[in-house]
């Protein structure tokens, strides 16, 4: 068989050595002689006009193998079975014919790289971070993996998943590091960006896991979110039987788990439900990932900062800002900074420097920049119509003393900081939500129903856990926009998650250590068991005359004849909203425009509530 192979190079005019081509795979994957020869068959046979000498079934193949190579159909149909090595790592397809979507670009020579390094390599150690540049999750969940890896001595499967740029793989590099353990990442794609095909990535896994040594190793699969999905759908995978059959992605996975003998770290930016329980109950280990809050940015603009060396020109008080400002990832921000390393700008113009380079950063990647959650100019608490006996004067020294007591002060009853404003839209519910953030100096978290439904079961119920956490780490106000979207009376639920996402919100508010708001333009929608648990409801209602008054002459800068402000406070249903929406309208307009074409576009305004709908009115949000 050997001359066959070499009488092939001859015909095909190539001087590659292909039948060291096969001892190189033979010594790599560890093949015997007559694993060996049956692949230089199939090869023979799939570059030739060599075939059958009549049409067989499949399962006859191995037959005539057999009686090719003159060796037993016993010892032959052995060697080929699902769990022989030329079929588990895809040597041969189903059809024990030749694959060549593993070996393709290697055995015609036009891809010189060790065969190994097709599939896997070595990480290089040159970024690797600093244990402690991961904060608590080295303190904590490290530590765990770290102790659990040794232990092991061996298998050990480790799942890093959740948002992506948050510093999975980072971890992982550092996390070998730290173990002393040499890294081997399986390839995600070839030098021409093309990325590989799962199959392929499967076959690499395989190959590291059998060639690298067990203690010595740790093993790195990023990007393994198609790889870890499960799909059942039926079709098959080159050689990766289960059962003795054609086998599904989820089958390969599970198998694939169970046989490792070399620690491996498995990374996914996918949601976990999105992954089939059976692949993530074989893992040992598992961290959540998720979007970074402002005081781990900070952390790690501070880190980069000082790789960098850019302390000169990024000083500290700095940092806190842009990691508010820009919620970007890791990533991104190791971008930025090795920019303006680079372009070395002067003292005076890093501000400008950073935001040129955040501004395109944050665009590509759907990221918002900047700080928009600011009040209007002119608003103040004074001219609000707020239902009942206590004022937003009051409600903000509450909430400044509920949070000088510290948001993990207890007491047998601790009173909860949740808020509820409800109200016609444009009557001020958003806007005292910024006035509060900013008299208060805290960030507003603010959350919508977009942010929080999910097409996953159980997603929603994820996200709004999640916006909790994030809220209490950042010590933020957390804001829920137009929550009769989320919380909607359950007695008149159709789905069961419509259920399960109001218990999910109950429980968070009840245990909350934090400020929660609510704004909603319909009230009597929400749940009672949500309504029982808001320490405060603020009804907002269209102005008053003395309102009308207070937001004409601060948002216009004038004063109304007494002829005037009878014409404004004939106006009804007029909201602090309509004055902006009016003011922006007019505001090239200059000095034509007088009071009384002011109080005619607050007509109009007030003429399409009437006609409109209500809830989709451009002006101060609800």
């Amino acid at each position: 068989m050997p001359s066959a192979v070499k009488d092939i190079g001859r015909r095909t005019g190539r001087p590659e050595p292909i039948e060291g081509r096969f001892s190189e795979i033979t010594r790599l994957l560890k093949l015997s002689d007559l694993e060996k020869e049956i692949l230089i068959l199939s090869y023979v046979k799939a570059r030739t006009c060599f075939d059958w000498p009549v049409r067989i079934d499949d399962h006859e193949k191995p037959l005539y193998y057999a009686m090719a190579l003159d060796r037993s159909y016993a010892e032959v149909s052995t060697t080929m079975t699902a769990n022989g090595r030329l079929r588990k790592f895809g040597l041969l397809d189903d059809d024990w014919d030749f694959n060549w979507r593993v070996l393709d670009g290697y055995m015609d020579g036009s891809d010189s790289e060790a065969l190994e390094r097709r599939f896997y390599r070595k990480c290089e150690e040159e970024d690797v971070l600093p244990w402690k540049f991961f904060g608590d999750l080295a303190a904590k969940d490290g530590a765990v993996i770290k102790e659990m890896v040794k232990a092991a001595r061996g298998k050990c499967n480790i799942l890093l998943y959740g948002a992506p740029g948050t510093g999975k793989t980072s971890f992982a590099r550092t996390l070998a590091k730290e173990l002393g353990l040499v890294a081997f990442e399986v390839r995600q794609g070839d030098e021409d960006g093309k990325n590989m095909k799962s199959e392929a990535r499967m076959v690499g896994i395989q190959v590291c896991n059998e060639q690298e040594d067990a203690e010595e190793s740790l093993m790195i699969v990023d990007e393994a979110d198609e790889l870890l999905r499960g799909r059942s759908g039926g079709f098959s995978i080159f050689g990766f039987p289960v059962g003795g059959g054609k086998s599904t992605e989820k089958g390969v996975m599970n198998s694939i788990l169970d046989e490792m003998r070399i620690p491996a770290i498995w990374i996914s930016n996918a949601a976990a439900d999105s992954m089939d329980e059976s692949v993530r109950r074989r893992f040992d280990y598992s961290v959540c990932f998720e979007k970074m809050n402002s005081a781990q940015r900070a952390s790690i603009w501070r880190n980069l900062v000082k790789k960098h060396r850019l302390g000169r020109l990024v000083p500290e008080d700095r940092i806190e800002e842009y990691a508010s400002k820009y919620e970007t990832s890791a990533g991104g921000i190791s971008i930025v900074l090795a920019n303006v390393k680079r372009m070395a700008p002067r003292p005076d113009r890093v501000d400008e420097l950073i935001a040129t380079l955040m501004k395109p950063h944050c665009k590509l990647m759907g990221i918002k920049g900047g700080n928009g959650f600011l009040p209007a100019k002119g608003y103040s608490l004074d001219g609000l119509n707020i239902k009942g006996k206590l004022g937003l004067d009051k409600v903000v020294g509450a909430v400044r003393n509920y949070l000088d007591a510290g948001f993990n002060a207890s007491s047998e009853d601790k009173p909860r900081m949740n808020i509820l404003m409800f109200g016609p839209p444009g009557t001020g519910k958003t806007e005292f939500v910024k006035y509060l953030g900013r008299e208060l100096d805290r960030k507003v978290l603010v959350v919508k129903g977009s942010d929080i439904l999910s097409k996953w079961v159980g997603g929603s119920e994820q996200n709004i856990a999640a916006a909790f956490r994030t809220a209490e780490s950042e010590r933020a106000i957390l804001f829920f926009d137009e929550v009769d979207g989320l919380v909607q009376s359950r007695k008149n639920a159709t789905a069961s998650w419509q259920v399960s996402q109001v218990n999910e919100l109950l429980q968070q508010m009840e245990n909350f250590d934090g400020v929660m708001i609510a704004a909603t333009n319909f009230c009597k929608n929400l749940d009672p068991a949500i309504m029982r648990r808001f320490t405060f409801k603020l009804e907002f209602d269209y102005l008053d005359d003395e309102g009308k008054r207070t937001f004409f002459e601060r948002m216009f800068r004038t004063t109304l004849s007494e002829d005037e402000l009878a014409e404004l406070n004939a106006l009804r249903n007029l909201a602090p909203g309509d004055f902006r929406t009016v003011r922006q309208e007019q505001f090239y307009l200059a000095d034509a425009v007088t009071n009384l074409d002011r109080i005619a576009a607050l007509k109009e305004e007030c003429a399409l509530k009437k006609d409109g709908d209500q809830s989709s009115r451009i002006g101060f949000a609800a």
